[in-house]
């Protein structure tokens, strides 16, 4: 009966999907461990769960037609930032701005925007293949029938703290005994909808037979809130062309070389006040 299903859902999805236009509002919440807070006074605490919030909890825009799609966060005046090119020590502990995606579902490549101390990256690489498994499970997501799939991964463990003395414990322990990066197996799995015939979802997320209408990665969940299609403002999808050039890998390597100088230059100052807001920093 699952393939029935599935053979089902992509002979439709094959049958009309050309010269499609929309517009897709999501609404991202993520979570993260706190641990890091609990020497703090309660109303420190209070604090700083508050402008958590802004990093935590995002809206986001994806313009798509039949062969591509442009995903871009949706800026409000409440977004925090360092200002100037600095360290934004918010999005440090939350992860990453993953920047704006540009996808051509045809040529299979993407083009991820994405500032790093006040310089501009495109990401250009190829994308990755996801090994979807139908579940045959299906709900109402607004007015669309949607399906759900699932993906499993192993993904590596992000231990940080802002404590200069575990810090300390930590990297003596490594040098010490030397040991491999900590894996944790997630479950991601989305819910799409075969009404709106196109390969593509927010952020890197697609490869299923129609939108992908909400995700559950990790610690991260991002639902559609409004789908407007074939809108009367025309929609133009086109590729990001300023900034300089990289594969994905050699972005993670100037990114991760980064962070490490910041969690240097951090601990050697023992810190200021909870974050890294008055530091600054510059890619040559």
């Amino acid at each position: 009966m699952k393939k029935l299903i599935i053979i089902l859902l992509f002979l439709s999805f094959e049958g009309y999907s050309q010269d499609f236009l929309g517009k897709a509002y999501y609404m991202s919440k993520s979570t993260v461990n706190m641990d890091w807070m609990k020497n703090m006074s309660p109303e420190r605490q209070k604090y700083m769960k508050a402008r958590m919030k802004t990093a935590l909890e995002k809206n986001y825009i994806l313009d798509f037609d039949s062969s591509s799609s442009y995903f871009k966060e949706e800026v409000t005046l409440e977004a925090g930032g360092s200002g100037g090119g600095g360290f934004n020590w918010m999005q440090f502990v939350a992860g990453p701005a993953q920047g704006d995606i540009y996808k051509d579902i045809q040529e299979n490549m993407y083009i991820n925007k994405r500032e790093l101390f006040g310089k501009i990256f495109l990401i250009t690489d190829s994308i990755a293949p996801t090994k979807w498994v139908m579940t045959g499970e299906t709900k109402k997501i607004g007015i669309y029938n949607a399906y759900k799939a699932s993906y499993t991964k192993e993904v590596e463990e992000d231990v940080f703290s802002f404590s200069r003395r575990q810090r300390d414990n930590q990297n003596a322990n490594e040098e010490n005994n030397p040991i491999l990066p900590k894996t944790k197996t997630v479950v991601m799995t989305a819910w799409f909808t075969p009404e709106i015939p196109v390969s593509t979802g927010p952020a890197m997320y697609g490869g299923l037979p129609g939108l992908i209408l909400e995700i559950s990665d990790g610690n991260r969940t991002m639902l559609c809130t409004k789908v407007v299609l074939n809108p009367e403002e025309k929609i133009k999808i086109k590729e990001p062309s300023k900034g300089k050039v990289v594969t994905n890998s050699e972005f993670n390597k100037i990114q991760g070389d980064k962070m490490n100088e910041m969690r240097e230059r951090y601990n050697r100052g023992g810190g200021n006040r909870g974050g890294w807001g008055n530091s600054r920093a510059r890619l040559n």
